[in-house]
């Protein structure tokens, strides 16, 4: 009886889906092993054997040390195939080309022991497809392959050998595009996977449609007509396209490393406003204040920021609540002035059956009030565009600042965390936390179909982000309805007036 091909497969820098569609073909596998012998296979058994005929190989090139054992792999082997689209062209690996591999490192790995990030495991370099390294015989593309191909491949391989290279792969050709920086949404092409999900936000959801696909094949990018950039295209600044990026190619300008730095070298007081949705965004995030009541998460948090250096912590809703006072003051139907992009909509569209009293913006109330340097937790990423703050930083940013000082909130004093000056009243409610319903459209009808939240007689309240400010731009991105409520029920509880 003819000895089988005996065959390996071996994992490099990837997710390890080619594998397992392989391991997927269940009861197919016996058919497998009526072809061929597998030694090597780590997903799915224990025992090895470097005495093989045919390897398989799986995932991007990352390191030397990862170089040399594929150098060894080949030497061992009389064919190598290249499977999977990791190991064909480096697939979205090797779309890391906008970030260092420092960069990377410090994003993925915060506060690495320099000892650890000065091993061999972290040296990296760019990532390489398998045929930058050795000498590939076969592809086999797919994101992932499907097992039933592999098969058919193997079937093929036995019966009749095919040529070498006939299925060849295609190449990641990267473009060096400039990254678009003239609105408050920054757009970055290089890192673009064109998946549309924020043109459906700003298109069909919002129907505002300050963004899209513009151009054809491979010059597509996310743009306007005419390249006249977001904001002068009637962007409203909801920050909706950003919170939808999965690749971070829509983004705002982070204040973190500036903000780190004052923060070391004060020369005057410096206060922080707390908007309870941002903060009910950062607790549900962090490992240590999620299991905690709101109450006391809210304390350590606290706590931790004085120790970064803020001086004054002040709750914002308490001046969204003085904003809506105002604006419920006025005489003719008015759109409550705490809503900057729906704002921004109203203006843009030249709306005019609800006023806009920018006196009565909240920030503007925070700006009276207090002095200082002033920096602004909030869910609304529009707010990045007011020039009187000094800075305005998000939720996924509050992390990054802790990380950034190394304060880790396990080591603080919760008893110092404590809001100076007053807090909002029982009755209140964010505005931004609708209560029956998921979303709405920003429409031109909007006394017809908006949610409407009554305040005096003919007064209207209007917010365009998806479920208000509970998935706004500002928070740590989610489309799980039972997330989003979680969250509305641990901002709530953040605005109970302590007993």
């Amino acid at each position: 009886m003819e000895e089988k091909p005996k065959v390996a497969f071996f994992d490099f820098a990837s997710c390890e889906g080619d594998q397992l569609q392989i391991a997927n073909l269940e009861e197919k596998i016996l058919d497998l092993l009526e072809l061929v012998e597998i030694v090597s296979f780590r997903e799915i058994m224990k025992e090895h054997s470097d005495d093989y005929d045919v390897a398989f190989i799986e995932g991007s090139i990352q390191r030397p040390k990862d170089e040399e054992r594929l150098k060894k792999i080949r030497e061992n082997a009389d064919l190598l195939i290249a499977f999977g689209n990791c190991a064909v062209n480096g697939n979205v690996n090797k779309l890391q080309k906008d970030w260092s591999i420092d960069e990377v490192e410090k994003e993925v790995y915060p506060g690495l022991d320099e000892d650890i990030a000065n091993s061999d495991f972290f040296d990296n370099f760019p990532s390489k497809a398998v045929d930058e390294v050795v000498k590939v015989d076969y592809y086999i593309r797919g994101c992932p392959v499907r097992g039933e191909r592999v098969l058919q491949f193997i079937e093929k391989l036995v019966k009749k050998p095919v040529d070498t290279n006939k299925d060849i792969d295609f190449k990641v050709i990267l473009k060096d595009m400039g990254v678009d920086e003239r609105s408050l949404v920054k757009y970055n092409p290089n890192k673009c996977i064109l998946c549309r999900r924020c043109a459906n936000i700003c298109q069909d959801v919002l129907d505002v449609d300050a963004l899209g696909p513009v151009e054809r094949g491979w010059d597509t990018i996310i743009s306007t007509p005419k390249d006249i950039g977001f904001d002068a295209n009637g962007c409203i600044q909801c920050g909706q396209c950003v919170a939808a990026c999965p690749v971070d190619s829509l983004y705002t300008d982070s204040p973190v490393e500036e903000l780190s730095e004052e923060l070391k070298d004060k020369e005057q007081e410096y206060l922080i406003a707390l908007d309870s949705v941002a903060l009910a965004s950062f607790i549900q995030e962090h490992s240590l204040l999620t299991d905690m009541e709101p109450k006391q998460a809210e304390r350590y948090f606290i706590a931790g920021l004085k120790k970064m250096g803020f001086d004054k912590v002040v709750q914002y809703d308490r001046f969204i609540e003085t904003s809506i006072n105002r604006d419920d003051e006025n005489e003719k139907p008015v759109l409550s002035s705490w809503c900057l992009p729906a704002r921004n909509h109203i203006e843009a569209e030249g709306i005019d059956t609800l006023s806009i009293e920018a006196k009565n913006a909240p920030w503007n109330v925070l700006l009276e009030e207090e002095n200082g340097k002033i920096c602004l937790m909030s869910p609304c990423t529009g707010l990045k565009a007011i020039d009187e703050l000094d800075h305005v930083i998000s939720s996924p940013e509050m992390i990054d600042l802790f990380n950034t000082i190394g304060i880790d909130m396990g080591f603080v004093d919760p008893s110092t965390g404590n809001y100076d000056g007053n807090r909002v009243s029982n009755e209140f409610k964010h505005p931004g936390i609708p209560e029956d319903r998921e979303y709405f459209k920003v429409t031109e009808n909007l006394e017809d179909e908006l949610n409407e939240r009554k305040l005096k007689e003919g007064s209207v309240d209007v917010f365009p982000c998806l479920n208000g400010c509970l998935t706004g731009g500002g928070n740590h991105p989610t489309t799980d309805l039972k997330k989003v409520k979680d969250r509305k029920n641990i901002a709530i509880n953040l605005k109970e007036v302590e007993k």
